[in-house]
């Protein structure tokens, strides 16, 4: 383990990197003041932000090594090309969300395995079967996913650098859900029974580390003051969204966005399995 740092070389490579996605820099920097919020506030804020840009780290691994798995089954060259983009997406948004951290005073100062960012193959996979796995469980489910939960966010986010951050994350990951749509499409009449069953698994398990974003949010609005006392318009302005919206957007998400593409495909998650997972977190009393 080691402390979770990013670091920044500047000059030619910088000025590269800026080249393939320009106008970061005009985004407002500097504008966000940590003392405009309550402190605690902003404590959850940096910890949102850091595990925001592990994430997004983490993903820009897992990307790398779907890449070679796409290359080592050989898919149509243009799936490939159009998915070799992702890594400069992921690279970016680690950056974005890490300084939106360091504008809320740095990073929560988490401990990291960097050799422990994806989950390892089984060798006695094809390349074919390496590669369903990766963008199913990267493409199909996470990144299915995260779109219309962050552009919730990114909706009622209330200060410009937090939703011009999201904006660009949301603009970036909407290829890498639908690479997703493509890569079924195109598989589709490549996989077996055995195959596609093992896929729901992966799925599955997925989503089962997902569940968290819709079962753990129990925070209610009331005449403009969460159940914790935060004014809602300071968590806007930290770029959350209220965690009734978030909520119901990430059941949404799990139906519309993950599970019917994949049924496209023959590809069916445990129903019962699901329905259990989304039913996780739900109030029976509206009242309380």
């Amino acid at each position: 383990m080691e402390p979770f740092e990013l670091d920044w070389l500047g000059g030619p490579t910088a000025r590269a990197f800026r080249s393939k996605r320009p106008g970061i820099d005009d985004l407002p920097w500097g504008t966000l003041d940590p003392s405009a919020y309550p402190p605690v506030l902003v404590e959850r804020a940096r910890v949102s932000w850091t595990e925001a840009a592990w994430n997004e780290y983490c993903t820009a691994a897992g990307f790398t090594v779907m890449l070679r798995a796409l290359l080592e089954a050989h898919v149509p060259l243009d799936l490939i090309g159009m998915a070799s983009d992702f890594l400069v997406d992921e690279v970016l948004h680690a950056e974005l969300t890490s300084r939106l951290a360091m504008e809320l005073g740095g990073s929560d100062g988490r401990q990291v395995d960097f050799t422990a960012m994806v989950v390892p193959d089984d060798p006695a996979l094809t390349p074919l079967q390496r590669a369903n796995e990766h963008v199913v469980r990267l493409c199909c489910v996470s990144e299915a996913f995260s779109v219309p939960v962050l552009a919730a966010c990114e909706r009622t986010a209330g200060h410009p650098l937090t939703k011009g951050v999201l904006r660009q994350i949301v603009k970036d990951e909407v290829p890498h859900a639908l690479f997703g749509r493509y890569y079924l499409e195109w598989v589709a009449g490549l996989l077996d029974d055995a195959e596609r069953a093992r896929l729901a698994g992966i799925a599955l398990d997925t989503l089962r580390t997902l569940a968290p974003f819709w079962t753990t949010l129990t925070s209610r609005v009331v005449d403009g003051v969460t159940t914790e006392g935060f004014a809602i318009a300071d968590v806007y302005a930290l770029g959350w969204a209220d965690a009734e919206t978030y909520a119901a957007t990430a059941r949404r998400a799990v139906r519309q966005d993950i599970l019917e593409p994949l049924a496209f495909a023959g590809i069916h998650p445990d129903p019962a399995v699901v329905e259990g997972l989304l039913a996780q977190g739900l109030r029976t009393d509206p009242t309380r």
